[in-house]
């Protein structure tokens, strides 16, 4: 696998080489796979799903917190509206919430391609802002920037 990242990623520059070879030193290496999980219902009788368990909308789109935030938030005031009845107040619930957490869910995703490029020329193209910033004169023009 440090063959493969070293291929893909080897030329970068910056700190790219230092992790690279952090990696070969290191006992064990962690990778993911990042994932969205579409569920028709939020909740059955007296049980829901809140938050990324609820609606996943990945980080590729974020609003993960604030939608857990909020989504609890309504869950509280659907559950006060509803005393005595959670299957309705889980049902209002998830009326108003689901519209906002499926834009999102839509917006990851429509974006996953910018994090994730599914093809060798979309990472290649991705990588080219931090390739170009490698170079020489670029990354001193940054260094006088921004510092």
């Amino acid at each position: 696998m440090t063959t493969e990242l070293q291929r893909v990623y080897g030329d970068l520059g910056w700190i790219i080489p230092e992790a690279l070879a952090g990696l070969q030193r290191a006992e064990s290496v962690y990778f993911d796979t990042i994932s969205q999980v579409v569920a028709a219902s939020w909740s059955k009788g007296r049980v829901m799903l809140l938050g990324d368990a609820a609606w996943c909308v990945t980080l590729f789109a974020g609003y993960g917190s604030s939608l857990a935030v909020g989504g609890a938030d309504r869950l509280g005031t659907e559950l006060a509206a509803h005393p005595g009845d959670v299957p309705a107040a889980l049902a209002a619930w998830e009326a108003a919430i689901r519209p906002e957490a499926e834009r999102k869910q839509k917006l990851g995703r429509r974006v996953k391609g910018v994090y994730a490029p599914t093809s060798p020329l979309l990472l290649w193209l991705s990588l080219l802002p931090l390739r170009l910033a490698s170079l020489p004169p670029v990354r001193r023009y940054i260094i006088r920037r921004f510092t």
